[in-house]
């Protein structure tokens, strides 16, 4: 036997991929030359292909052990303890190949890899570009590096990469699931769906793609799609969290709560640590009637306990904390710095901000960056981007920063950091505008609200302390697409309409809809959210309708458009319809300033109290309804009276702007008040 001649002959079947084959020449091999390492490798190659991670690992360690002097020994192990899930150790041996050979490609293709699998996206960029600068036809490395440029907030050129690795090797499937990712975060929906099909056309039933051709069918409004796509997942892999979460969220938004919620369950229950499907079951809760504000806080605080309840850092001391040294450095943390609900509620107030007694300090999560994001980036006197960075890395950069107090504005929402505030970065930490209830972590000192979103006596719903602005908690910034307030024409019809998401509209909603519907005979219903556009998602709302007696002639059911021509589709509302328990946010606000008035039911928790503290700020007190009775009377009583509709319709967008909910001077002021009250005065610094 030749064994360096059969060695060879070996690597090359199973690059071909005939790995029985492989693996039959490489055991010829051993059984005349035990010691020989590269039959060990060849066969740790095979077994890593079969998924059989152990039996890798021991070869793979077998080969390193017989001959640690040679790169690839060293990159072969680092590959299969990747795959094995042991990235420290893979790590180990990765950086150990650089050693022998920092021109060996394959040396940092795998460092990229093993520092990817701990979270560390950065130094795994970092890795890939070496790879490729050393072998730029390298279509693996170049699709590893479009991979892991998604996790750093870099789509633009991940798109790039993928593309690269394709027209070096266009039956690649691997670097098409990536581009699909770089086109999804570039809000490219149909590109993002077409990358996925042709994925799947080369790897047929591939699970992490088409648990990523769902996530984008969601985002594209395909609900039914999205929803048979993760469904088809978990049949074969019933173990796949993320497709469990993502269901549950298609779920969430046909309005199908319950069932919803038992995804949320599943999916918490298959990955503890995650914390998308802990948030995800929060905010249904929100939605869900007969949810008490004691259940609520205390739904809150287990999802806390169970995430971050290991940590428990001391309160970072500052010589400043108790005195009258100004400015504070406050730092904000959220990946809403853009056009975004957060974005147009903070916006003013942030860039009339007083730099005398203010230093804010962004660090920004934000995906895709647009105009605001830069006004936000102008405003701040200093800017860190923390996409890709893990929680520890951020509260260490908190630190460094010396934040006094930390806001957080996103709650249990998407891409939120509270894991950074669990770590306790900063003396001050409060939670604002991003989610409207408490957040259930102890470390949040305060939740920033106004009089009518927490009223007096309401504090016991809250482990937070409350801070309160006397003028309303958000400022609105007015959407710079939005068409002039159109004249509604005189007419015995009454269109009533709601702009809500779906899993805001609940069937309790939709009956009491029904109701006004019923007894406002000449009148019809407008609807439009993301998913209505899906023949069995508005078959499901105009059923349910139908089942309380409105006939389906009278109702419409639109589907997600741009934003201008959103705005555009209030020209036909008469009357806004709020939901309840969960109200409108800026939905809300851009009615108001359309020239819809809304009517809303006050009900008792945090989240179904946005639009009447909104209301309140626009002088329309008695849109606020107590009671389901109230709320329908309220609407027929305003639908009735065609002179206040129109006087409303020519006089809220200048409410709005004169006002308070306008003024993002008067924000700025008051939540600096507020804040430097509670850094002087609280007992918690």
């Amino acid at each position: 036997m030749d064994v360096t001649r059969d060695i060879q002959r070996s690597f090359d079947l199973f690059a071909a991929g005939r790995l029985d084959e492989a693996a039959s020449l490489a055991r010829e091999v051993l059984a005349v030359a035990p010691q020989e390492p590269s039959a060990h490798r060849v066969l740790a190659g095979v077994f890593l292909r079969r998924g059989e991670l152990d039996q890798a690992v021991v070869l793979a360690k077998r080969a390193y052990d017989l001959d640690s002097s040679v790169p690839e020994a060293a990159a072969n192990l680092a590959a299969v303890l990747v795959a094995a899930g042991r990235g420290e150790e893979a790590e180990q041996m990765a950086r150990r190949a650089v050693e022998l050979d920092d021109g060996f490609v394959s040396a940092w293709v795998n460092l990229g890899l093993a520092c990817r699998s701990q979270g560390r996206h950065h130094e795994s960029v970092d890795a890939f570009r070496r790879a490729v600068e050393l072998q730029p036809a390298h279509h693996g490395a170049w699709a590893n590096l479009g991979n892991v440029l998604v996790e750093v907030g870099e789509y633009a050129e991940s798109v790039d990469c993928s593309r690269r690795a394709l027209s070096i090797q266009p039956k690649l499937p691997a670097a098409e699931n990536n581009l699909g990712n770089a086109m999804l975060k570039l809000g490219r929906l149909e590109e993002s769906i077409a990358a996925y099909q042709r994925a799947l056309a080369m790897n047929p039933g591939e699970i992490e793609t088409e648990y990523n051709l769902g996530i984008a069918l969601e985002h594209s409004g395909r609900l039914s799609e999205a929803e048979d796509c993760q469904r088809g997942v978990l049949d074969r892999d019933p173990g796949h969290a993320r497709a469990a979460n993502n269901l549950g969220v298609i779920l969430k938004l046909q309005g199908r709560l319950a069932e919803a919620d038992e995804l949320f369950e599943q999916a918490g229950r298959l990955s503890p640590d995650g914390t998308a499907a802990g948030a995800n079951r929060l905010s249904t809760i929100l939605c869900r009637e007969g949810v008490s504000p004691d259940e609520i806080l205390s739904e809150h605080r287990q999802v806390a306990m169970a995430l971050w309840g290991e940590l428990d850092p001391p309160r970072p001391s500052s010589p400043s904390i108790g005195s009258d040294r100004f400015p504070l450095r406050i730092g904000f943390v959220s990946p809403d710095f853009g056009q975004h609900p957060v974005g147009r509620f903070l916006l003013g107030g942030f860039e009339a901000l007083d730099r005398k007694r203010v230093e804010p300090v962004c660090f920004s999560d934000r995906i895709q960056v647009d105009a605001y994001t830069d006004r936000f980036r102008s405003a701040a006197a200093d800017w860190l981007d923390i996409r890709g960075r893990t929680d520890a890395v951020v509260a260490d950069w908190i630190r460094d920063a010396k934040i006094d107090v930390l806001v957080d504005l996103a709650g249990h929402t998407g891409r939120h950091r509270l894991g950074v505030f669990a770590r306790r970065p900063a003396p001050l930490q409060l939670t604002w505008i991003g989610y409207p209830s408490t957040t259930g972590l102890s470390a949040i000192d305060g939740l920033v609200a106004d009089d009518v979103l927490v009223p007096p006596g309401a504090e016991g719903a809250f482990c937070e302390r409350i801070v309160r602005l006397d003028g309303g908690h958000v400022s609105f910034l007015p959407p710079v697409d939005a068409p002039a307030v159109v004249a509604r024409p005189d007419s015995k019809e009454i269109v009533f309409g709601s702009f809500n998401k779906l899993d805001k509209t609940t069937p309790e909603v939709l009956s009491t809809w029904a109701e006004i519907l019923v007894r406002q005979r000449n009148s019809r219903l407008v609807l439009r959210s993301r998913g209505l556009d899906d023949p069995g998602v508005s078959k499901r709302v105009v059923d349910l309708l139908g089942e309380a007696g409105v006939d389906p002639s009278r109702i419409e059911c639109h589907g997600w458009v741009n934003h201008s021509e959103l705005l555009a589709g209030y020209g036909e509302i008469d009357v806004g319809l709020d939901t309840f328990p969960f109200s409108g946010g800026l939905t809300t606000c851009e009615a108001l300033w359309m020239g819809v008035p809304v009517v809303t039911w006050a009900r008792g928790r945090m989240c179904g109290r946005q639009t009447a503290s909104f209301l309140t700020r626009v002088g329309l007190e008695e849109l606020v309804s107590s009671s389901r009775e109230n709320y329908v009377s309220t609407v027929l009583s305003l639908a009735g009276d065609g002179d206040r509709r129109g006087r409303l319709r020519s006089e809220l967008r200048e409410r709005v702007a004169g006002g308070p909910l306008g003024d993002g001077h008067r924000l700025a002021r008051e939540f600096t008040s507020a804040i430097e009250h509670a850094w002087c005065e609280w007992d918690v610094v």
